[in-house]
Formats: C-alpha cells, structure tokens, sequence
C-alpha cells in the first residue's frame, strides 16, 4: 500500500488535520481524512480553521503528507473552532474504492456538483465546474458553468483514469447550484 495512503487512514482513525501535497504543482490541501482507497483518498478539507466541502486526491497525486495539528496551538484553535466535531463522513462516501464510485455519491448526494480536475492531453492540469449528469464504466460526462453562471453548450466527458482530485460540498459549489441559470 501507498505509504501517503496509510498515513491518510491512520490519520482517520485518529481524526487528526493533515496536509496532503503534490509537489509538481505546488498544491498543498488540508483536512481531516474521512475515506481512504487504493486510488483516493477524501478529506473533509480545511481552511483557515474552518472546514469548508470534501477534497478527493487521487493516490497518484500525492507526493507528501504530515501532520498538520501538530502542536498545541493548532490543535486547540482547531478544538476552539469545532474543527474536529464538525467533521462528518458524507454519506456518498460509504464506499469509495475508486473515482465511479465517488462520482456516483456525488452524483446521489450533492446533486452532481463537483469541480473535477483533470490531466489534459498534453499533461496539462483542466478544471471543469459543474454537474455530473451521466457516469459510465469508463469515465464521468460533467455539463460545466462558466463563470457568468450561464451552462456551457459543450459537455466534459472526462475519464476516471485522468481525474486528478474532485471538490464537492463547499460553499462555493452551494453558491452556484443556488443561483445558476436553470437550462
């Protein structure tokens, strides 16, 4: 097993706060892990003390993970802020072994709306926002907005072997689900 990986469940067990990183880009995310697969990993994820949606890394994106409320400070601003209490395992991640799985969840409980990022055809990193509206066995059909709340006209069919992380249940994505544009 990934060693990132078993660090990610140990830290579940414990419901500790980690920093999970993928050194190519210079992304960092923390949270308190809630689900843990040979191919995914989700963190309830955390900022600035206050825990804000669900991040899904794929285990090939990580390149480092330590621990983040590792002194007393920030254990006891994270305990003051009810960091630890509000952490919840959303039910779409009963099982989450892979990426259909995890999409199905969201597609069950979150409407569908993710921000999936993926690798693009020249190893490029591509951010779709919108709703899943269709999973198949080989890949996800996402129908994206723009950022003038308007749907696209074309579709992302995005594979699941290119999925790099997927974010659901923030307030960013309840703010467009609630003021976008019914088609």
């Amino acid at each position: 097993m990934n060693e990132s990986i078993q660090a990610l469940q140990d830290a579940a067990q414990a419901g500790s706060v980690m920093a999970v990183y993928r050194d190519e880009t210079g992304d960092s995310w923390s949270g308190i892990p809630v689900a843990t697969g040979p191919a995914i990993a989700v963190l309830a994820r955390e900022r600035d003390f206050v825990l804000d949606g669900y991040i899904a890394i794929g285990a090939s994106q990580i390149t480092g993970v330590e621990q983040y409320d590792d002194n007393d400070f920030i254990r006891r601003a994270m305990k003051g802020e009810g960091v630890y209490d509000g952490c919840k395992r959303p039910a779409a991640l009963q099982t989450c072994r892979d990426w259909k799985e995890l999409a199905a969840g969201i597609l069950r409980d979150f409407g569908g709306w993710c921000i999936a990022e993926c690798a693009g055809e020249e190893g490029e990193l591509c951010f779709f926002v919108g709703k899943i509206i269709s999973l198949e066995q080989d890949y996800l059909t996402l129908q994206p907005v723009g950022a003038d709340g308007s749907w696209t006209k074309d579709t992302a069919v995005i594979p699941y072997e290119d999925l790099c992380t997927i974010t659901f249940g923030d307030n960013y994505l309840k703010v467009y689900a609630k003021y976008i544009k019914k088609q």
